[in-house]
């Protein structure tokens, strides 16, 4: 089953690695409101910024794909559109940067203490994805599919160097 982060208040998700959360204020992501898929430097280290509009968004990680969503209903349609997509034509490439170990994706401006109290207690839940990658450099690709005439996918992948 298909998680998706619902919203995000700011139009931006940022991909946070996780020994980052500690010092994440989300205020590396704020100039980025005009970029759909951006990268900031925190600490050294790179973090992915999804955004521009606030859609739900969902990790597939079999496809090292982020999916954000205009109406797609259900998770084998999801999955049959990023599949179909995978080798269409029209991918853009945008850039390339370096990820690696456990990344939290979640909204931007959602600050790292907010972010790590709430994982301690369950009764404070924060919306959050769990992404794990192997560390490496990876190309940055974005692609926006409409499966059907109801549907419009937004797609950034993540190929490795």
């Amino acid at each position: 089953m298909t998680i998706w982060l619902e919203s995000t208040d700011f139009a931006r998700y940022a991909l946070v690695p996780e020994e980052l959360l500690p010092v994440w204020t989300g205020a590396g992501a704020d100039g980025m409101a005009g970029e759909h898929v951006a990268v900031v430097r925190v600490a050294g280290r790179d973090v992915l910024t999804l955004g521009g509009e606030p859609l739900p968004v969902t990790w597939i990680a079999e496809e090292l794909v982020f999916a954000r969503s205009y109406g797609v209903e259900g998770d084998a349609a999801l999955l049959s559109a990023v599949r179909d997509a995978a080798g269409a034509d029209g991918w853009t490439d945008l850039f390339s940067l370096v990820l690696g170990g456990r990344h939290v994706l979640t909204d931007s401006a959602c600050d790292g203490d907010r972010i790590l109290d709430c994982s301690r207690d369950a009764r404070q839940p924060v919306e959050t994805l769990r992404v794990e990658l192997p560390r490496r450099r990876y190309r940055v690709r974005s692609l926006v599919v409409e499966p059907d005439p109801e549907t419009q996918l937004v797609l950034e992948r993540l190929l490795p160097e």
